[in-house]
């Protein structure tokens, strides 16, 4: 009796650090993000001063900044060519890792792994005849440029991880659909996506999170008519110095997007990213 006693004891007091491990982890972690978040409403007289003001009257000099620089309409940027390119990912990546896994390819390993190659190349590599390719074609400083830029680094990896997926599901399914009548078309809209949307979306917001950071095909290809967020950024780095406020503010507002996306689908995200970590 007394040993287990003691053994419920032991537990309580490692369960009792842990915690505190991670309470402290936790802050260490989120402190930055919160003293980013002082600094977008703290006067820029008091900013730096020693010691740190922690009461202060808040202002919004920093936003009416960025709205009057246009910095809104470079966060729209971001979300449309994110959001564009992630959604073709899906649209085009999904089928083709289907057809890796289940179809007789000639030579589908070489393909797969050249597909794989562009993802490991650097991307001043693929750059340069890109910009080449799209000032022939008038490609540059447009929308549709830069989500096909995107693709080149998305869809590889796209494919990659939804190949895993789809190879994991039992065939069985598909064949008692096929033999039922069904099209591959339906089998395909009916059994194997919705098995394989915890993946799909996990793969999905790792595209989109790739996107919404993407800087150097965004600054050589966007040009002056189309600036993302990531882009746009260093502009607050000035000759009189760097506007901390200002970089506060789209720092804070660079995360939400992101925060969203992994709050809403946490679920799919956790269940795609334990699925492929068991399965693969």
């Amino acid at each position: 009796m007394a040993a287990r006693v003691t053994s419920k004891r032991d537990r309580t007091g490692r369960s009792r650090v842990l915690t505190t491990l991670a309470i402290l982890y936790t802050v260490g972690i989120l402190f930055p993000v919160f003293w980013m978040a002082t600094l977008m409403i703290k006067p820029e007289a008091i900013m730096f001063v020693r010691p740190t003001v922690w009461v202060f009257e808040p202002t919004l000099d920093h936003f009416a900044f960025l709205l009057h620089e246009g910095f809104l309409w470079h966060l729209l940027s971001s979300l449309i060519v994110a959001s564009a390119s992630t959604l073709l990912v899906v649209i085009i990546g999904t089928p083709a890792a289907y057809a890796f896994s289940r179809f007789p390819i000639w030579r589908s390993d070489d393909l797969f792994i050249f597909i794989l190659a562009t993802r490991m190349a650097p991307p001043v590599v693929l750059l340069i005849p890109f910009y080449l390719i799209y000032a022939k074609v008038g490609l540059i400083d447009t929308y549709v440029g830069l989500v096909l830029a995107y693709l080149t680094f998305n869809l590889s990896f796209y494919v990659w991880v939804m190949r895993s997926f789809c190879r994991d599901l039992p065939v069985e399914l598909e064949e008692a659909a096929l033999v039922a009548g069904y099209p591959r078309w339906q089998v395909l809209l009916k059994i194997v996506f919705p098995l394989v949307r915890p993946g799909m979306v996990a793969a999905a917001v790792l595209c989109f999170i790739f996107a919404w950071n993407e800087f150097l095909y965004a600054f050589m290809l966007g040009g002056d008519k189309i600036k993302t967020l990531p882009v746009a950024i260093p502009t607050l780095i000035t000759t009189q110095g760097v506007r901390w406020g200002e970089m506060s503010v789209v720092g804070i507002v660079g995360l939400l997007p992101v925060l969203a996306a992994v709050f809403f689908l946490q679920k799919h995200i956790v269940r795609g990213l334990t699925m492929g970590a068991v399965k693969g």
